[in-house]
């Protein structure tokens, strides 16, 4: 039987051994086509073993969030394909456009607002046929009538479609939407509203699941509100706003134009009976064959249009992030003990510059230190070193300065000594909290780096009991940890879970990407 099999396998192998098909490359389990795809496809991945079958195409899926896709895209990294919630940004884009060879849409969810029941009847929007506006939904956030979780605009496609949706509804202009047109007192309004932060509307709703009773309700995908729905005890009123939303429609790109064949039988199987219904099972998207019943079906709704300039989305955006939302208290916990001596601390200096303003893409400046945030800094070894406090304003000049002060700061990062991860925890977190009881109108987060094991100061137990003496109202500032080189994931995750927050793998894409990433969580 083995022999028949090898024979078999070597008569495949000569057969192709030329002109190797898509089919044959994953019949043999290598050479799978790559896809760059939204983090949101995530709940795809089950179905990728029936995409193969149907098509004798292997696909592998690389995640990335809607602006870093774009960046990808543009700047000509090595994908067969792109899976995105939205290809509208990239095709303002003139070098990602110019990649894109074909789109097909494959999937539909509106961006809308979840709200708590007894919230939407308590405002009057309940019944879909009172429907609330966009300024409606602005207008009682900014009366402090409504909490809701969303995530960044800069990071996620959620955030952005719904700060997009805002826009373009009060303004009335479709997609000749211009900067000149754009009601920023409504914006700010709305952004006043936001009590939770995220960069991807995944972790948003398992946030909000574990957090409901502080929010009265998130902004996501129609399609995870109906998940979350099968699972919340108290179920969320999906509110659709009268003048319309903005959609993702997850088109299936073309990349490489040698794939072209491999694409056409892959769009053809994405768009037919059986994988539409098995994506609608999974997901709860709305299928685009019309041939198809949803489990759920949608209400009904008018589609916004996208702005036809790349400088009008890009003004929203940077007007969002450095003059709408609520200004954020960033503290950074970097280990600087003598492990990180060499590469590790050249690249902890790296990352931080870039965060200042030198790094000059698309990502770094979307995520780069904003007008009005506030930035501490914590360095520590066998002991905390010191920490400095930097306060941005809108003053532009002033701001210069005081980056060029803190990029100075951090490229001069020497290292010595062990390592005392629990203690400089402790120590950010209580002179966050300190800064919090004087100014509560910001959004405060620690990120945590260290690439080594604990062997200074508190242990996590001792840790761990100082957090559950704090009361409740204090145990929610957020700490985002960098796992990197040595560091202990299962510890970084106990400490991380106390306050809500999420651990970044670094070995994996580098120290500057997980820098980025975690900025939309802050």
């Amino acid at each position: 039987m083995r022999k028949t099999f090898a024979l078999l396998l070597a008569s495949l192998l000569l057969l192709t051994a030329c002109e190797k098909t898509p089919q044959m490359a994953a019949l043999l389990n290598d050479d799978a086509l790559t896809v760059l795809a939204g983090s949101e496809l995530k709940d795809i991945e089950p179905l990728l073993p029936q995409i193969t079958a149907a098509t004798g195409i292997k696909l592998k899926l690389k995640y990335a969030g809607t602006l870093d896709a774009v960046e990808q895209i543009q700047s000509g990294a090595e994908y067969d394909f792109a899976w995105l919630a939205s290809n509208k940004y990239a095709l303002l884009t003139p070098a990602a456009k110019a990649r894109i060879k074909a789109s097909e849409r494959t999937m539909i969810s509106p961006v809308v607002l979840g709200l708590k029941t007894y919230k939407a009847k308590a405002l009057g929007w309940a019944d879909p046929d009172k429907a609330p506006s966009w300024r409606d939904i602005a207008d009682a956030a900014g009366a402090g009538k409504l909490h809701f979780a969303m995530s960044s605009p800069a990071s996620s496609n959620t955030g952005f479609a719904a700060i997009l949706g805002l826009a373009s509804a009060v303004a009335g202009k479709g997609d000749a939407l211009e900067l000149k047109d754009i009601d920023f007192k409504t914006l700010t309004a709305f952004a006043k509203a936001q009590s939770l932060t995220a960069g991807s509307s995944g972790w948003l709703a398992e946030v909000y699941e574990k957090e409901a009773a502080n929010l009265d309700g998130i902004v996501n995908y129609a399609s995870v509100l109906h998940g979350m729905n099968s699972r919340l005890k108290e179920p969320l009123t999906l509110i659709y706003p009268k003048d319309g939303v903005i959609t993702a429609d997850y088109p299936f790109m073309l990349l490489k134009e040698s794939q072209r064949a491999a694409y056409d039988k892959l769009v053809a199987y994405l768009k037919g009976a059986e994988f539409q219904q098995a994506m609608n099972k999974a997901s709860y998207r709305q299928p685009v064959n019309a041939s198809v019943k949803p489990i759920i079906a949608s209400q009904d709704y008018f589609e916004l249009a996208f702005p036809a300039k790349l400088e009008v989305v890009d003004g929203l955006l940077d007007a969002y992030l450095n003059t709408l939302r609520r200004p954020a208290d960033s503290t950074f916990v970097v280990d600087v003990s003598g492990s990180m001596q060499g590469q590790r601390i050249e690249q902890l200096r790296y990352s931080l510059t870039g965060l200042a303003g030198s790094d000059s893409s698309l990502s770094g400046r979307y995520t780069k230190l904003r007008d009005r945030e506030r930035i501490a800094l914590l360095r520590f070894s066998d002991h905390v070193e010191d920490q400095q406090l930097w306060s941005l304003s809108s003053d532009k000049a002033s701001n210069a300065k005081l980056l060029q002060a803190f990029s100075d700061y951090a490229s001069q990062l020497q290292t010595t000594g062990g390592t005392a991860i629990y203690t400089a925890a402790k120590a950010a977190y209580e002179a966050a909290l300190l800064r919090q009881s004087k100014d509560p109108d910001r959004v405060y987060s620690l990120l945590l780096m260290t690439d080594g094991i604990n062997n200074d100061g508190m242990t996590l137990e001792e840790f761990k009991q100082w957090f559950s003496t704090l009361q409740p109202r204090q145990q929610h500032i957020r700490i985002f940890a960098v796992l990197f080189g040595e560091a202990k994931s299962e510890e970084l995750e106990v400490l991380t879970q106390a306050s809500g927050g999420r651990v970044f793998d670094a070995n994996k894409a580098g120290l500057q990407a997980a820098f980025k990433d975690i900025r939309g969580y802050q």
